[in-house]
Formats: C-alpha cells, structure tokens, sequence
C-alpha cells in the first residue's frame, strides 16, 4: 500500500503537469511575431490592419530617415518586439505611405496603435512626449 500512494502521487503531478501545460496553450493562441517589421507600401500597411486576427495588437511607427528620435524609436520597438511576441510591431517610412503631405518631419516619430482593425491610440511626435 505504501509503493501504491507513491505511485498515485506520482500520477497526479504528471497528470498537474499536463493540465497545466494544456492550459497554457489554450491561453497562448494565435500567431507569434518578436520582430520588427518593415512595411514597405501604403498597401501593406492597409493589409497588415485590415487582414490581422481582430485580437492581435499591431503598433505602426512611422518614421522618416535624418528626422530626431526615429532610429533611437526603432531600436527600442526592436527590443519590445522580442519581448511582447504576441503584439505586431510594424515600422513604415512616411514617405512610403502614400500620405507623407500629413506626415512631416514635426509630427514624427508617430506611433498608432491599432486592434481589430480600428485606431485604438496614437501618439505623435513621440520624441516631444516622452524625450
């Protein structure tokens, strides 16, 4: 009787274990980015907000080359990325969006904020916010 209540011990903690190993990966669903992005066209921006799952987090910076803040901008999103795999970070060139008359120099580094296919926040001149 006493090997028998090991062994049920031991069942019981595998049998924890896979429960809870299941569990996570019931709770750590759908696709898994870590990088930064580059987009290249006002299209692939369009697309990349438009045809992502409605519960991912997509963050755009939108920077231009030779502007104060972007490259410091784009290194620090790099290491978020890593770190925040189940958020989309995506970096776009103002010029390259099609609507680079809206996006001059003192409106950038601007970061938006979108999920499930709808603005959730934007910040502009970032660099002037958070220094």
């Amino acid at each position: 009787l006493i090997n028998g209540d090991k062994e049920d011990e031991t069942c019981l903690r595998k049998y924890r274990k896979r429960c809870m190993q299941d569990m996570h990966q019931r709770l750590s669903f759908g696709p898994k980015y870590g990088y930064l992005s580059e987009l290249q066209s006002g299209e692939q921006f369009l697309e990349a907000i438009e045809k992502e799952r409605k519960t991912t987090t997509i963050i755009v910076h939108i920077y231009e080359d030779g502007v104060k803040g972007c490259d410091l901008l784009n290194s620090s999103l790099t290491c978020l990325a890593a770190e925040y795999c189940m958020v989309r970070f995506c970096k776009i060139k103002a010029s390259n969006t099609g609507a680079d008359d809206r996006f001059s120099s003192d409106v950038l580094p601007t970061l938006l904020v979108y999920r499930g296919g709808e603005l959730v926040s934007n910040f502009i001149s970032v660099t002037e916010q958070f220094n």
